[in-house]
Order: C-alpha cells, then sequence, then structure tokens
C-alpha cells in the first residue's frame, strides 16, 4: 500500500507539471484598448476606422459590446479555446448582461470563430454565427479579402442585435417627464400653446371676477382704473400667473385674451351695483351706482481607451474554416 500511494503521488506530481508546462505554452493575450485589434498589420487604417465607427455606433443605440481580434494562429490552443479565454479576459458586454461578442481571425490557421455572450444568444444563436461565418466571412478570406469578410460579418451581426430588444445604454438620459412649471420645447408662435392659455387663463379669470363681485373689492382693485383699459389690465393681471407657469408668449397671450374678453362680457369696465349677482347665477354682471358712462372693450473618431464593460462569456458561437 505505501507504495501505490507513492505511485499515485508521483503521477498527480507529473500531471501537475505538465499541466503547468502546458500553461506556460500558452500565447499570452493581447490587452484591449480598441474595438479592432489587428497583430497581423492586415487591415489598413481607413478599414480599422470605418469598422470602429459602426461598432462604436451599436454601442451608443444597443448597449451591445463587438470586438475583433486578428492573429496570426491560435496554436498550441484551438480556436475555441482561444477565444473563450480573449473572451473572459477582455469581459466584453455589460455587468449583468453579457451582451458582447467576438470575431477572432486567424490567419495562417485559416480559421475564423465568432464567440457570443450569454446576453446576445437569443440575437444570434449558434446557427447563425456558423451561416456568418461559413457564407459572409469566409469565402472572402478565401479570396485574400480579410476586410470585406469581417465587414460582412460584422455588418450582419449588428443587423441581428438591432432586431434584438436589449437593456438601453445607459448613456441614454430617459424622456423628460411633462410638467406644466417646465418649458414645453415648441416654437414661440405655438397655437397648442396659444389654447392651453386660454383653458388655464379663462379659469383663472373665472376665478378674479368671483372675486371682484363684491363691490368693494372692486373699488380698491380696478376702480381708481380708467373706464377704458380695466379689461386690458384684467387680462394683463390674468396672464402674468400663465406666463409664469407655461413660460411661453402665445401661452401669456392666450390667457390674456380670455381675460380680457371675459372682462368685457362680465362689464367689468362698469362698477358694480351694491347688490351684485355673482358671475355665473344667471344674471352676469350687473352695473349701475357707479359711473355713468358707458363703455366697452375687449381683446383678441479615435477609439482609444475602449475596454470591456464587465460581461461573461458562454453564450455560445460557431467556427468555420476557408
Amino acid at each position: 500500500m505505501g507504495i501505490l500511494r507513492i505511485l499515485v503521488a508521483v503521477l498527480l506530481a507529473a500531471q501537475c507539471c505538465l499541466v503547468d508546462a502546458a500553461d506556460e505554452t500558452l500565447q499570452p493575450l493581447p490587452e484591449l484598448h480598441a474595438r479592432i485589434t489587428d497583430l497581423t498589420a492586415t487591415l489598413d487604417a481607413s478599414h480599422v476606422q470605418s469598422l470602429q465607427n459602426v461598432l462604436a455606433a451599436l454601442e451608443q443605440r444597443k448597449g451591445a459590446q463587438i470586438a475583433v481580434l486578428i492573429v496570426q494562429t491560435t496554436a498550441p490552443e484551438t480556436i475555441e479555446q482561444y477565444a473563450t479565454r480573449v473572451f473572459d479576459t477582455w469581459k466584453l458586454g455589460r455587468k449583468g448582461i453579457d451582451d458582447g461578442a467576438l470575431v477572432l481571425v486567424a490567419k495562417a490557421d485559416r480559421h475564423v470563430r465568432i464567440e457570443v455572450g450569454y446576453g446576445l444568444e437569443g440575437a444570434i444563436p449558434d446557427a447563425a454565427a456558423k451561416r456568418i461565418a461559413h457564407d459572409y466571412m469566409s469565402p472572402r478570406f478565401a479570396e485574400g479579402d480579410f476586410a470585406g469578410g469581417i465587414g460582412a460579418g460584422v455588418e450582419m451581426m449588428t443587423h441581428l442585435i438591432d432586431d434584438e430588444p436589449l437593456p438601453a445604454p445607459r448613456s441614454r438620459a430617459p424622456a423628460p417627464a411633462v410638467s406644466l412649471s417646465a418649458p414645453f420645447h415648441e416654437p414661440w408662435w405655438s397655437p397648442v400653446q396659444f389654447i392651453v392659455g386660454i383653458f388655464f387663463g379663462s379659469v383663472l379669470a373665472v376665478i378674479f371676477v368671483l372675486i371682484l363681485a363684491w363691490p368693494r373689492t372692486y373699488r380698491v382693485l380696478l376702480g381708481k382704473i380708467p373706464e377704458r383699459i380695466r379689461t386690458y389690465t384684467f387680462g394683463a393681471v390674468v396672464a402674468l400667473p400663465i406666463a409664469i407657469l407655461l413660460r411661453h408668449p402665445m401661452g401669456a397671450l392666450g390667457a390674456f385674451a380670455a381675460g380680457g374678453t371675459l372682462a368685457s362680457i362680465v362689464g367689468l369696465s362698469k362698477a358694480p351695483s351694491r347688490r351684485p349677482r355673482g358671475f355665473g347665477d344667471g344674471g352676469g354682471w350687473s352695473s349701475g351706482g357707479g359711473s355713468g358712462d358707458s363703455g366697452s372693450s375687449s381683446s383678441g473618431g479615435s477609439d482609444s481607451g475602449f475596454s470591456g464593460g464587465g460581461g461573461s462569456s458562454g453564450g455560445g458561437g460557431a467556427s468555420d474554416s476557408w
């Protein structure tokens, strides 16, 4: 038994040594600094910039991250093993959403791999990834058109991601709630604002008229104002709080029109009688006992600093050869 235990211990130690030796021979992974990492100088600057613009726009509107890596070989690993190691190291996609994808091209091995995170598994299932690699990328790679093959593959992937409902990017601010205390983003001549001003101005004007139904209040507030301009003054008083509320010139104008018109209808240009009937009780505004004059008035680039968002792999993918 003692000899058997020694043999088992020796075998385990040898296995650990072999594993460590294998790990030491693995290629070091490149650092992630941009959406396009070309270790083979295959793509020229214009192709790189064009692809980066497409991928940056995708991330801005959908939040998903796609990165492209071009290497000569993935040996001693298979392209699947190498892609998984790169994906997990780069952490493509948003944390908790895992909406990242990697396009890996091994030129000397003549292999291409599309690695997809869990969050994009619905948009790019294994069958779709295989078709993109086999039908859109490998044929162009076989002809030496690596820029065209990568561009075609990225284009198909972005189309599929655009059709997938994903959580909105954090950079996209939510639409502000509509508030009456905030200005409406409409032109100064907006008819909508004019109608809103008339509505709120009418409500406020009715309240003011009920207050002015008391002769003493009327004489204090409007008694010293010439009759010809009392309705205009009333309209301006009504328009002032509406202008502050809506912050729009057409809203203020609508309130002024509503207040001035109501003032003319109820006869605010004349002093009320000592026993006035309130506005709205069937008799309108009664006059008499004041000044006898009759009056009427009415009024009417660069991609440096790119990094993964904390996502993880494991969603699947597909590989192909040419």
